[in-house]
C-alpha cells in the first residue's frame, strides 16, 4: 500500500507522462529537450527523496513480469 507521501507523487504521473510526450517532439538534446528534462528530473528526484523509491515514475514491469524493488 502506498504511503501518504507517495500518493501525491502518484497524482503527478500523468504530468510526467505529458512532459515525456512533449520531449519526444523536441530535437534530441536540444534546448527544449533539456528544459523538459530538467522538469522531469526535478519531479523524479523529489519523489525519490520523499518516498525512498528510486525511479518512482519508471517502469514497474518488463517482458518477464514485475521488477523487484532495489535493496
Amino acid at each position: 500500500m502506498p504511503t501518504p507521501d507517495a500518493s501525491a507523487f502518484e497524482a503527478l504521473a500523468p504530468a510526467v507522462a505529458q512532459l515525456r510526450g512533449l520531449q519526444r517532439h523536441c530535437k534530441p538534446f536540444g534546448a527544449d529537450y533539456h528544459a523538459l528534462a530538467v522538469a522531469i528530473a526535478g519531479i523524479s528526484e523529489t519523489a525519490e527523496a520523499i518516498t525512498g523509491q528510486p525511479a518512482f515514475f519508471g517502469a514497474r514491469n518488463d517482458s518477464a513480469g514485475p521488477i523487484r524493488p532495489a535493496g
